[in-house]
């Protein structure tokens, strides 16, 4: 009966102080005996929801309601987990503690208090929370920011946006017990989704004070912040003390952001660059970068005074402006290589030879075979400082369409369905600046049209092709011999058009042979045979009918012929008539394997490609090389291939090339090598390590009493992963046999993983004929939870040296690092 009766009254009270309920319908004269002012005013207005493992209890005399053990409460976007929670009545007050356990003699607290509200999380020894106010107290406390974590002896939360913390410490590190650093400050100011103001703070590693500084102001955000660039203070060999890469990154929206950088010496250099980066998802992203060096050191006397004017613009841009259309450009200006030689230490940009850029604006007709595009090309080469630019080049091209074909099954087409024909249209204007020069113009546009009829038959193949070529040009040149015998070129202003053509028939067709030779587990070998034999016509173009090509007399009176379209841009129409034949042959052989009565496989072993041309139209030389090319795989091992060519014809040294003389009818070899090139490469992803002489097991507990004690699980299986490739070349060129010109180099790479956290790379070449290393580079790193340490050395070279780095890993942090460089360019990296 007691029982019951508490039960009554316990929900008669906590109805009133815990709960905000609609009243039931009452007549009118019932509501004038109500008498509010005796109801109790709460701050809360919505239902509490609660529950506990343990027990339950309503203390009628204090107000307070007791829950114990896995004690759990839900209150709009608040929920607590603790193992005793408290909830007073009258104050409105709810506090939170850990169950306090007994272990050898040391009182330890389970089931702490664990807040969540909203996104915010919250942990610590006592947690005291105010439902009139919405602040809250929380001791030896901890809670997550965007980026790691912040813990404090109190944590008081005084306004939803605000919370002081005394004695706290703010890091990233995933050990909450013994954190490799922290930020230790006695005053900790946090503004949760922005940042953390702290003063007197003290870095921490390791339990050790490294520096202090009066202020700092950390970001407590994930994404992009707005903020300075702590600058980088050292000594230059050349330029003396600087302050290196001091700046600020601005965050200006969603989209778009910018990024300013300057660097100042002491003996006269100021560097400056800025980034501008943006982006539309699924549109557009781009940025734009701009460098600018300006050195000016010694006085005006000096012998060794250096002054210096460089700059770099950069934009990168990719964009989708609809399905059937796309835009992307790298283009990049530049003043010349030494703006590279003072501003950077990265080896492919030192190295640099040229540097080009790219516009493209391509576009294509859905379900037409049409499409276009637009180009802008610039190559500047930094070494000599000429210019080479198409300002456009625009492009139209036409696949291959059959338009009379209705039907696409060969059963039932019709023989004029083999017909079809292809068009590709280029309108150029190349411009030039050599040595410092004036830009000069070269401007042309080419069309090409292709008709092919191309039927099946049982057996064969049989291929028609006619090929025609116009040019469209708006100069020409003269030539004329000046009575001193010098030489005049003329250039004209016209519009010319050059028009040549090409055409022959291509016969081919495939023999295969299949045998077993019932050895190991191979069920077949088969060699495919695609013998062509093609006739090509062109007519002599240079032919004076034609009106390409004329004549001047030397100052010997003997006829010079030369082309009027000279140094063009698509050059001129072929001189000399082609009449040939052509025959290749190509062999590919291929095995199956069984694996298991359901499943084969099949793979290629061998291709060797052989191909020579007989030219009937040439007064000599009428053999042309002899061209192969091979290729095999050895498994996923290895890969080998190459290529070798071979002459018919006698090389004559006193006139320096080869004579209309077969080398069978001189010295009765039918062939001589003149070049050969092969190459052999294979790459590996393998482990290395041992199995264990247990097998280890997971979430395990081993209690030690004492030393003659030995875990069964003391060696699991150990894995460290390894890949690399090696790669070996070899060319020789032979069209001399006097001067024979060979290369032999062999290159690789090498990766492991020793351990989770270790990780090794090493690259280099090494030139076997000159018997020299070339680029050698190593890099490792150390995962060290909160930090990392990057190593990368050039043992040998011009720039050799190494570069160290210790640094935070956390991507708003990483500006906190500690480098040593050996190479003397100081500062870049």
């Amino acid at each position: 009966m007691r029982r019951a009766a508490f039960i009554i009254v316990f929900f008669l009270i906590t109805a009133a102080a815990f709960a905000q309920t609609d009243t039931a319908k009452v007549s009118d004269s019932l509501k004038t005996q109500l008498d509010t002012a005796k109801f109790a005013k709460s701050d809360i207005n919505e239902i509490i929801n609660y529950s506990a493992n343990d027990s339950v209890v309503f203390d009628v005399a204090t107000n307070k309601m007791h829950l114990y053990n896995n004690a759990e409460v839900d209150y709009k976007d608040l929920k607590l987990n603790s193992g005793i929670i408290i909830l007073d009545r009258q104050t409105q007050i709810l506090d939170a503690v850990g169950i306090p356990v007994d272990s050898a003699g040391v009182t330890k607290f389970v089931q702490i208090p664990l807040m969540y509200q909203g996104k915010e999380k919250y942990e610590g020894s006592q947690l005291k929370y105010s439902f009139r106010t919405q602040k809250g107290t929380i001791s030896l406390g901890y809670s997550d920011a965007d980026v790691g974590y912040y813990f404090g002896e109190k944590i008081k939360k005084v306004t939803p946006e605000v919370y002081f913390i005394k004695n706290g410490l703010y890091t990233t590190s995933t050990d909450k017990v013994d954190p490799e650093y922290y930020f230790y400050s006695p005053k900790m100011k946090m503004i949760p989704k922005d940042k953390i103001i702290a003063q007197s703070v003290f870095l921490y590693i390791e339990g050790v004070p490294v520096f202090w500084i009066p202020f700092v102001v950390l970001p407590n955000r994930s994404g992009r912040s707005s903020g300075i660039i702590i600058p980088k203070y050292g000594q230059d060999a050349t330029y003396g003390y600087y302050l290196a890469n001091a700046g600020y990154f601005w965050a200006i929206n969603d989209y778009t952001d910018i990024v300013a950088k300057a660097s100042l010496f002491a003996k006269g250099r100021y560097d400056f660059n800025s980034t501008f980066r943006y982006v539309k998802k699924y549109s557009y992203s781009g940025s734009i970068d701009g460098g600018y060096s300006l050195i000016n050191s010694g006085e005006s006397t000096d012998p060794n005074r250096q002054i210096s004017d460089q700059w770099i613009i950069n934009w990168i841009h990719n964009q989708n402006i609809n399905p059937t259309t796309n835009l992307s450009a790298n283009l990049t200006f530049i003043s010349g290589k030494d703006y590279y030689q003072n501003s950077t230490n990265s080896l492919p940009d030192l190295l640099r030879q040229n540097v080009v850029s790219n516009l493209t604006l391509s576009k294509y007709w859905e379900e037409t075979p049409l499409s276009m595009t637009f180009n802008y090309y610039r190559d500047q080469n930094l070494q000599t400082g000429n210019i080479n630019e198409n300002l456009p080049s625009v492009s139209v091209s036409l696949s291959e369409t059959y338009p009379f074909r209705k039907d696409a099954v060969s059963s039932k087409q019709k023989l004029y369905e083999f017909f079809s024909f292809s068009y590709s249209g280029n309108f150029l204007n190349n411009r030039t600046k050599i040595n410092g020069g004036d830009l000069t113009s070269n401007m042309g546009a080419i069309h090409r049209i292709n008709l092919n009829f191309s039927p099946t038959f049982k057996y064969f193949n049989i291929k028609p092709f006619f090929y025609y070529t116009e040019i469209w040009y708006n100069r020409y040149i003269e030539k004329f011999l000046n009575p001193d015998d010098s030489l005049i070129t003329v250039e004209n202003k016209a519009i010319k058009v050059v028009r040549y053509f090409q055409s022959g028939i291509t016969l081919n067709t495939k023999l295969i042979g299949i045998f077993a030779p019932k050895l190991f587990n191979i069920t077949g070998i088969k060699h495919t045979l695609t013998p062509s034999i093609t006739y090509n016509f062109t007519p002599d173009f240079s032919n004076p009918k034609w009106g390409y090509y004329r004549t001047y007399e030397d100052q010997f009176g003997n006829p010079v012929k030369y082309s009027i379209y000279e140094g063009r841009i698509y050059g001129s129409a072929p001189a000399g008539e082609t009449q040939s034949i052509s025959f290749a042959i190509g062999n590919l052989f291929e095995m199956k394997t069984r694996e298991n009565d359901t499943t084969e496989n099949k793979f290629q072993l061998f291709n060797l490609n052989a191909s020579v041309n007989y030219n009937f139209a040439a007064d000599s030389l009428r053999w042309s090389e002899i061209a192969t090319d091979f290729r095999t795989h050895i498994g996923n091992l290895l890969n080998i291939g190459g290529s070798a060519t071979f002459n018919l014809y006698k090389f004559d040294p006193a006139v320096n090339t080869r004579v209309n003389k077969f080398l069978f009818s001189e010295s009765g070899k039918i062939a001589e090598m003149t070049a050969v090139s092969f190459n052999i490469s294979s790459s590996f992803s393998l482990g290395l390590g041992k199995k264990g002489t247990t097998q280890a097991v997971k979430d395990t507990t081993i209690v030690i009493k004492d030393n003659s004690y030995k875990s069964p699980f003391e060696e699991p299986d150990v894995n460290v992963p390894l890949s690399g490739s090696l790669n070996y070349n070899f060319s020789e060129n032979r069209s001399n046999p006097y001067n024979i010109y060979k290369s032999s180099n062999v290159s690789g790479s090498i990766n492991i993983n020793p351990t989770s956290r270790w990780k090794f790379s090493f690259t280099t070449s090494y030139d076997i004929l000159n018997k020299r290393i070339s680029a050698p580079y190593l890099t490792a790193y150390r995962d060290l939870n909160s930090w990392e340490i990057n190593f990368n050395w050039y043992p040998l070279g011009v720039y050799r040296g190494f570069f160290f780095e210790v640094r935070i890993k956390a991507p708003s942090l990483n500006d906190i690092k500690m480098t040593k460089q050996t190479n003397s360019r100081g500062v870049y990296q």
